[in-house]
C-alpha cells in the first residue's frame, strides 16, 4: 500500500540514504584497515626475514648462529614459521612447523619478491609467506638456499572483526544522530505546510478572511494562488445574489401588471380564464422565487470562512416578527446561548431562520420556542410552536410548506427554500407534526473563539426589539 503522507516518504528515502552510507563507510574502513594491517604484516615479515638471513650465517644444516628473538617459532603451530630449503628440499625449518613444511612459492623477480602471498599452512590455516633466495659460499663453493618466514592470517581476521564491531559501535549512535535530525529538518521544513493548513482552517471558521502571514518564497506562491481563489470565490458568490435579486426585481413588474389583467378579465365577466391565468401566474411566481433563492444560495461559502452567530441573527429576525401580523401577540421564548456560532453563511442562515419563524408565527397559538444545542461537534437548531401538527408524519414525509396547516394565500415555497439552503450544507430540516410544529435542523458548530465577538444577553419573553433586520423572509 502507497503512503501518502510526504513526511513519511522523506524520513524512509532519509533512513534508507543514511543506513546505505554508514554501511558503506563501515565496510570501507574495515577494508582500508585490513590493508594497513597486511602493510603491516608485511613489514613485520620482512622484518623477520632479515633476522632468520642473518642468524644462518655459513652452518649449513648444521643450524642457526643464533636463535631468534620471536618465541612462536618454539611453540607448535605457534602462528610464526621460517624454514630454508635448498633445491626445493626444506633442509632447516622452525619447531613451529612440527611435522610440516612451507610449501615452496613460484619464482618471482623484480619487486614482486619482496612481497608478500598466500600459502596454504598446518592445520588448515592461510599464512602470509616471503621467500627470498639468498647465495653463500661454503667449502664446496656457493650455495643457492631459499630463506622463507610466515605469519598465520588467522590474527589478520582477528583483528579485521575486532575493528569491525568496534567501527559498527561507533556508526550506530552516529546514524541515530542522523536520523533524529533527517526528522527535525523534515519537521521545520513541513512546517509552513501545516501553517498553510492552519491558515486555511481559520479562513473556513471565518477568523480571518486571507492568508496573511508571511511564508517561505517556495510556499508564498501557493499561497497566492489560494488568496485569489478564495477572492474569486467570493466575487462569484456576491455576482450570482446580485443577479438573483435584478432578476426578482425585474420580473417583479410584469407580474404586477399581468394581475391586473386578470382582474380586469375576472371583472368583466370572463372568470373561467382569469382563474386559469392566474393559476399559471402563481405557478410562474413560484417557480421564480424558488430559482431566485437557489440561485442566490448555490455556490454559498460552505468552506470559505462563512460563520453566523446565532443569537444575534436570531434577535434581529424576531424583531422583524414582533411588526407583522400577530407577532407582538405570540409569546417567543428564545434559548440560545451567549456568543453561539454555526459555521454557515449568514444570508443563508437568515433565509433558513426567516422562513422557519414566519411560518412558526402565521400557525403558533400562543408560544414560539426557538433553541440551540450543540450536539457534539454539530448545533442542533429547534423552532418549536403549539399549534396544529402536521399529517402524515408517520411513514411518509409531510408536505413542503405545510400543506395541511398552510392557508389558501401560501405557496408552501417556505420549506422548500430551507430544504434546498440546508442540502447545500449536506444537512436536512427533521419535521415532526404530531400534536403541534416541531422542526430542527443540524449545523457543522463554530467551536474556536470568534473574533470581536460582542457580548449579548438572551431574549426575554417581554423584551422590546427595535434594531432593523437585516434578512428577507420568505413566505
Amino acid at each position: 500500500m502507497i503512503c501518502n503522507s510526504i513526511r513519511l516518504r522523506l524520513l524512509v528515502v532519509a533512513i534508507t540514504s543514511i543506513v546505505v552510507t554508514i554501511a558503506v563507510a563501515g565496510a570501507s574502513l574495515v577494508v582500508f584497515f585490513e590493508r594497513q594491517v597486511l602493510r603491516y604484516v608485511e613489514q613485520d615479515l620482512n622484518i623477520h626475514w632479515t633476522e632468520l638471513a642473518t642468524a644462518f650465517g655459513t652452518e649449513g644444516e648444521a643450524g642457526l648462529s643464533q636463535k631468534l628473538t620471536d618465541p612462536r617459532y618454539h611453540q607448535p603451530y605457534g602462528g610464526a614459521y621460517w624454514q630454508v630449503s635448498e633445491g626445493g628440499r626444506p633442509i632447516l625449518r622452525s619447531r613451529s612447523l612440527w611435522d610440516q613444511t612451507l610449501p615452496p612459492g613460484e619464482p618471482r623477480a623484480g619487486a614482486e619478491r619482496d612481497k608478500a602471498f598466500e600459502v596454504e599452512g598446518p592445520d588448515g590455516s592461510e599464512l602470509y609467506v616471503i621467500e627470498r633466495e639468498v647465495t653463500i659460499d661454503g667449502e664446496q663453493g656457493s650455495r643457492t638456499l631459499s630463506l622463507a618466514v610466515a605469519l598465520d592470517h588467522a590474527q589478520v581476521v582477528e583483528l579485521r572483526q575486532a575493528f569491525g564491531w568496534d567501527v559498527t559501535r561507533v556508526l550506530i549512535p552516529i546514524a541515530a544522530v542522523l536520523v533524529l535530525f533527517a526528522w527535525l529538518q523534515l519537521s521545520l521544513g513541513l512546517r509552513p505546510l501545516r501553517a498553510v493548513g492552519h491558515d486555511l482552517n481559520r479562513v473556513q471558521t471565518g477568523h480571518i478572511r486571507r492568508m496573511t502571514r508571511r511564508f517561505p518564497d517556495e510556499v508564498a506562491p501557493l499561497v497566492e494562488s489560494i488568496n485569489k481563489l478564495l477572492d474569486r470565490q467570493e466575487n462569484l458568490v456576491r455576482k450570482a445574489r446580485d443577479r438573483a435579486g435584478a432578476l426578482a426585481h425585474g420580473l417583479k413588474t410584469p407580474l404586477t401588471i399581468l394581475g391586473g389583467e386578470v382582474r380586469r378579465l375576472d371583472q368583466t365577466g370572463r372568470p373561467d380564464a382569469a382563474e386559469r391565468m392566474q393559476e399559471q401566474l402563481e405557478i410562474i411566481r413560484t417557480h421564480v422565487e424558488r430559482e431566485v433563492a437557489r440561485a442566490r444560495t448555490s455556490g454559498a461559502s460552505v468552506g470559505c470562512g462563512a460563520y453566523t452567530q446565532v443569537d444575534e441573527t436570531v434577535a434581529r429576525l424576531l424583531r422583524l416578527m414582533q411588526h407583522l401580523p400577530r407577532g407582538e401577540e405570540l409569546v417567543w421564548q428564545i434559548e440560545i446561548p451567549v456568543g453561539f456560532a454555526v459555521d454557515m453563511d449568514p444570508h443563508d442562515f437568515g433565509e433558513v431562520m426567516g422562513n422557519l419563524l414566519d411560518n412558526a408565527r402565521k400557525w403558533a397559538d400562543t408560544r414560539i420556542t426557538v433553541r440551540a444545542e450543540p450536539i457534539g461537534e454539530k448545533a442542533r437548531i429547534v423552532i418549536e410552536d403549539d399549534g396544529a401538527g402536521f399529517s402524515g408524519t408517520h411513514g411518509a414525509r409531510p408536505e413542503r410548506g405545510i400543506t395541511e396547516r398552510s392557508d389558501p394565500s401560501s405557496s408552501g415555497l417556505g420549506l422548500g427554500i430551507v430544504e434546498d439552503i440546508l442540502a447545500e450544507y449536506d444537512t436536512r430540516a427533521e419535521i415532526d407534526g404530531n400534536g403541534r410544529c416541531r422542526i430542527s435542523f443540524e449545523i457543522r458548530l463554530c467551536r474556536e473563539p470568534l473574533p470581536h465577538l460582542k457580548e449579548t444577553v438572551g431574549l426575554q419573553q417581554d423584551q422590546t426589539l427595535d434594531a432593523r433586520p437585516q434578512v428577507a423572509i420568505r413566505g
